[in-house]
């Protein structure tokens, strides 16, 4: 009983010591340790601070706060808020040895960080993605399981004509053992989208889409042209896939 009191004790003082010293005069230390996310301009400390620029692999992933601290015997938990002008995310990871846990993870992206990917240049879109993940768990960088849904918000066509386009909701709820499946459906009057994502947990991943104007939607039609493949039925179809 007094060696768990005095592992406690001791425990309190450690966190107390980086709480109060900046995390600035020790990070040089430990940035190899962090490889491959790096991060500039930090202010506060280890427990509680923030940095003006989160890179991971060399790309700039904006700002960053955070709040370190034990969760249980064996586990830290790092609450945090990234944010850049198209996209601001917050929630929390569980770290425990080997694996983690993401907890109510949240946030907005713009349309625009997709846009460029799928050769859309027949038209304009505006609009954000909203995002509400209730459990992420990943175990040596694989996914494992993801509850959470993905849904459009303000979703229009700007050009060639203005157009409502509803809501698409991608939805995360799959306990296969080699795949997470996300499904895809939409609510318009415009037009029909439908499929999946998938995440192998073989570090692959697809995403299968169809994309169907509704009846007499000429301006759709025209603004998905460059999208994917056409259809015999009416329609694109957009497959990608790659490896994380």
């Amino acid at each position: 009983m007094k060696l768990i009191k005095l592992i406690i004790f001791l425990l309190i003082l450690i966190l107390a010591a980086l709480g109060l010293t900046p995390f600035n005069f020790y990070y040089s230390q430990l940035e190899k340790y962090m490889r491959p996310i790096k991060l500039e301009n930090i202010s506060g400390s280890v427990v509680k601070g923030s940095a003006e620029s989160l890179k991971y692999l060399g790309m700039d992933l904006g700002r960053i706060n955070w709040l370190l601290y034990p969760s249980s015997y064996d586990a830290i938990t790092l609450d945090f808020d990234v944010s850049d002008k198209l996209y601001d995310f917050n929630g929390k990871v569980i770290k425990k040895k080997g694996s983690q846990i993401i907890k109510g993870l949240s946030g907005t992206a713009d349309w625009s960080l997709i846009q460029k990917n799928i050769n859309f240049n027949h038209g304009e879109i505006s609009g954000y993605f909203d995002f509400d993940f209730s459990h992420v768990a990943i175990k040596d960088g694989v996914p494992q399981r993801i509850v959470g849904t993905v849904t459009t918000k303000d979703f229009k066509l700007l050009k060639p004509l203005q157009k409502d386009l509803g809501e698409v909701k991608i939805e995360f709820n799959s306990d296969n053992p080699q795949i997470i499946v996300g499904q895809i459906n939409s609510q318009s009057n415009v037009i029909n989208i439908s499929g999946a994502i998938y995440i192998h947990k073989s570090r692959r991943w697809e995403i299968k889409l169809t994309l169907l104007p509704m009846p007499g939607e000429y301006e759709i039609e025209y603004a998905l042209q460059s999208i994917g493949d056409k259809r015999a039925g009416g329609g694109r179809s957009l497959n990608m896939a790659g490896f994380y």
